[in-house]
């Protein structure tokens, strides 16, 4: 046969479909949500991409099993600047039983790390993920844009059910700058305390960090607690006129790194029970966090 004859076959190439795209403007707040997983040792993290936003929910026990830490992160779609979530490829399809789509991508933190870490302050970050490749696509954007991949892992079924600790009062106790929280919680990791006591008064609030034999080693005081119109006045208060949650040095720690999520904001301190501490702050401009701490003894 003539090679003129032979007809050329050509193969056609697969076309990559975007499962879900984000593009994050500050890049380097979102760096910062990673750093707190890492000071909490917690090496997946799950992303749950779904229309309205991304949540990133996640947790912590410490070695005394009866304290814990829960995050509870969401990014809203109305403020970042491109978000895409394909329905059709979701890992939970829309159904009676599920009000929204959600594809699910578990990260490893020491994997997050190495790519993160060259997140600066004037950069953005798309992060997307398509048909061809089970590794998600990362681009740091600045004067040059840099190309990186992130190896996911198996998605592991962890369930932090937040519903019981979500109190139907939503206003705050008191509201404190973020900065001068994250200070006094490096104050607390300084020395040998065990655990820190959070009491939260209906309009203030008192923190005490203690020792393996429960006496106190550092103290702060905010807001108006009863009958102390002096703070360097020490007053005992009664049992009933607070809510106490102890909180694991692990957690106070951790604590140290939100203020790099929210510089100029507040913290919100929400407590109407004891043994549940809820703190809530904003995300830049584009999300918001509560941090849920759980205290069973």
């Amino acid at each position: 046969m003539d090679s003129h004859d032979k007809k050329e076959v050509s193969i056609p190439k697969e076309v990559p479909v975007i499962i879900y795209s984000a593009e994050i403007t500050n890049g380097y707040v979102f760096r910062q949500i990673f750093e707190l997983y890492d000071k909490l040792v917690i090496e997946g993290i799950p992303m749950y991409f779904k229309e309205s936003g991304i949540t990133i929910r996640t947790g912590s026990s410490s070695s005394r099993d009866s304290m814990k830490l829960i995050s509870d992160i969401e990014l809203f779609t109305d403020d970042i600047i491109h978000y895409y979530m394909n329905e059709d490829l979701a890992t939970i399809k829309k159904s009676e039983d599920q009000d929204t789509a959600c594809y699910i991508e578990e990260l490893n933190i020491n994997t997050v790390k190495s790519v993160f870490k060259s997140i600066a302050k004037s950069n953005s970050v798309r992060i997307y993920k398509t048909t061809l490749c089970d590794d998600i696509f990362i681009e740091i954007r600045g004067l040059t844009t840099e190309h990186s991949r992130l190896t996911t892992n198996k998605f592991r079924k962890f369930h932090y059910d937040i519903s019981e600790y979500q109190d139907e009062v939503a206003k705050p106790n008191l509201k404190i700058e973020i900065s001068q929280f994250c200070t006094t919680m490096k104050g607390m990791t300084r020395g040998d305390a065990e655990y820190t006591s959070f009491k939260v008064f209906p309009e203030g609030m008192m923190i005490e960090g203690r020792n393996g034999t429960g006496s106190i080693t550092k103290d702060m005081k905010w807001g108006k607690l009863p009958n102390q119109d002096d703070v360097a006045v020490e007053v005992e208060f009664d049992e009933d006129e607070y809510f106490e949650t102890k909180v694991s040095s692990s957690s106070i720690k951790a604590l140290t790194k939100i203020g790099g999520m929210s510089n100029y904001s507040i913290i919100k301190i929400i407590s109407t029970r004891n043994g549940l501490l809820r703190l809530s702050h904003k995300i830049g401009d584009f999300g918001e966090h509560n941090i849920y701490l759980v205290d069973n003894s």
